[in-house]
């Protein structure tokens, strides 16, 4: 099983549970995939994972009509790909009902997909990729992502270590 249709899976799961909290989990798990396999399509996963999370937060959205016609048919393009449809369809199929979601009920000049760009270029980020490739794979612009990126702790959750003790710690490997 490829890791888009596992993690389309999983969302899918997340969706019938209506446990969307634990779409950022899997946001977060697409956009780390998507650096390592350098993959479009687990960038859109990201994105549409993120949105997914952070507009059921909103109660203005998440209780609207509006709301409970798009989560089913979310849930129905979700089902599908269970079913044996192409998960790279599905996921395009999501991104352009979230932006019109995003876009019909946005109070803010950024949409929740581009905040979700930001997202998934920090994600990638914080586990090794430079800058620029990380901006590349999210579609997020360069400063609006080095500026989000500055402003986050992405150094403290990943605690690295120092020239000192890693010349220290490789000398050892060789003694």
């Amino acid at each position: 099983m490829d890791v888009l249709r596992e993690l389309l899976e999983k969302l899918h799961a997340t969706v019938r549970k209506k446990d969307l909290v634990h779409a950022k989990e899997i946001g977060e798990d697409a956009a780390r995939e998507a650096f390592v396999y350098e993959d479009a399509e687990l960038v859109e996963l990201s994105l549409v994972a993120y949105s997914l999370y952070k507009l059921s937060q909103k109660h203005y959205i998440s209780r609207s009509r509006s709301w409970k016609e798009f989560m089913a048919d979310v849930d129905e393009a979700l089902e599908e790909c269970t079913d044996g449809a192409d998960p790279a369809k599905t996921t395009h199929r999501l991104m352009e009902r979230l932006h019109e979601i995003s876009q019909q009920f946005g109070r803010f000049a950024q949409t929740t997909v581009a905040k979700g760009r930001l997202k998934a270029a920090a994600q990638m980020y914080a586990h090794g990729a430079s800058l620029t490739k990380a901006v590349q794979l999210s579609g997020a612009p360069l400063s609006e992502a080095a500026s989000y990126i500055g402003g986050t702790k992405i150094a403290e959750k990943y605690q690295t270590m120092g020239v000192a003790d890693r010349m220290q710690k490789t000398r050892g490997l060789f003694a």
